[in-house]
């Protein structure tokens, strides 16, 4: 025969196994749960246990309501396997007339980084609707504000009224379209926010710039206000001479339709003209440099007293003959850029080196054979030489008496 176990060690191993079954059920649940804490302005409604939705299903519920002063914190937590997006924001919602709130989580979780259990939800991404209470003492103010004793003491409420069932009667149609095309308007309007809030970024830029420049915009006024008091006081001038132009207009016009055949020649021609000009850029930037300097120079050299120019033609190129004819030989150099030339001076690369190795040579058999050159030929090595008289130190010129006085000159 079996012994029969006393009751009271029945009664305990009850107690154990009801209590770890607890355990167990509350360490399950709570096991991965993410806890919340949102702090919320009001919390009428709201209680331990209210639900907390998303997308208006439940995922938790509220653990704790305490008053924070001004403000109340709500403890809540959502269940495990729940997403909640790391700037979600949490919004009181009353799903009917009795005042039985729920907490909803929005947005819903759609990727990205999640909260963590224990993050706060700060009072500006909370909100909360607005009580009966509320509304309705709104209400009862407006009311009073248009009643007897407000703006309507005088009967102008019922003036206004009257006076647009005046204006409104039989304009109900007129009145629907209206607010159709409003409709379409604000639709319009909302599809391109975007554009619009790019204007409005440069409006304000422009304003600010306008701000930053008030000195400079108000002495623009003050200009603008002196030329439209001289229109103003020349009006009829002006009239006169816009009625001249508008003939001369009309003859231009006349002239330009009878040779527009011309005009389009001439037009085409100077397109060439400018490309030839743009093409020569550098070689014109050179010109316009060196012509003022070159100019300047005519007219010191000129001798009013001899009534001669005291100058002489310099030509570098007559300096190195044989280097011109080396240089004849790049054919590269008539079209710069053009692979059928550059190709030409790869093959006779070889001639054009030996002919510049050879061109001391050759000039100085040149020079040999004729010591006294014109036009500065194979001048090069003579220049500055011989010091010009009063040009170094020790080197005077001579003390000649100017022409003018009787001299030799």
């Amino acid at each position: 025969m079996h012994k029969k176990l006393p009751y009271w060690l029945v009664a305990l191993l009850l107690v154990v196994v009801v209590a770890v079954v607890a355990v167990t059920y509350l360490a399950a649940t709570r096991m991965g749960r993410t806890t919340i804490t949102a702090t919320f302005p009001s919390a009428v409604g709201i209680s331990a246990g209210t639900d907390v939705r998303i997308l208006g299903v439940t995922v938790g519920s509220v653990d704790e309501v305490t008053p924070m002063g001004d403000t109340v914190e709500v403890r809540l937590h959502v269940r495990r396997g729940v997403e909640i997006p790391a700037d979600a924001k949490a919004v009181q919602v009353t799903p009917s007339v009795i005042p039985d709130r729920t907490i909803q989580i929005v947005p819903a979780y759609s990727g990205g980084p999640t909260m963590e259990s224990g993050a706060h939800i700060p009072l500006d991404r909370t909100a909360t609707p607005v009580e009966v209470d509320t509304l309705y003492s709104s209400v009862r103010d407006l009311t009073e504000a248009l009643g007897p004793d407000g703006a309507n003491k005088d009967g102008a409420l019922d003036r206004f009224v009257t006076a647009s069932a005046d204006t409104l009667g039989g304009n109900g149609a007129a009145l629907g379209r209206s607010i159709d095309e409003l409709s379409t308007a604000a639709t319009i309007l909302a599809d391109s926010s975007q554009d619009i809030s790019e204007t409005v970024i440069n409006l304000q830029s422009f304003v600010t710039m306008l701000a930053q420049n008030d000195a400079q915009v108000r002495e623009f006024n003050t200009q603008m206000a002196s030329f439209n008091q001289t229109v103003a006081g020349q009006r009829e001038d002006l009239q006169g001479a816009l009625g001249e132009l508008s003939y001369a207009l009309a003859d231009v016009a006349r002239l330009i339709r009878d040779n527009q055949d011309v005009i389009r020649s001439n037009a085409d021609r100077l397109v060439t003209l400018s490309q030839i000009t743009a093409d020569q850029r550098d070689d014109l930037e050179e010109i316009l440099k060196a012509a003022p300097v070159a100019l300047f120079n005519l007219i010191n050299a000129y001798d009013p007293e001899s009534g001669t120019l005291s100058m002489r033609l310099n030509i570098p190129e007559t300096k190195n003959p044989a280097g011109i004819l080396c240089q004849i030989m790049k054919l590269g150099r008539l079209n710069p850029g053009n692979d059928l030339f550059q190709g030409l001076d790869d093959l006779r690369r070889a001639d054009i080196q030996t002919c510049e190795a050879l061109a001391p040579q050759r000039n100085a058999e040149l020079r040999a054979a004729n010591p006294d050159l014109p036009l500065g030929i194979l001048s090069g090595e003579m220049e500055q030489s011989i010091p010009v008289p009063g040009t170094v130190p020790g080197n005077y010129g001579w003390p000649m008496t100017p022409a003018s006085e009787g001299g030799r000159g």
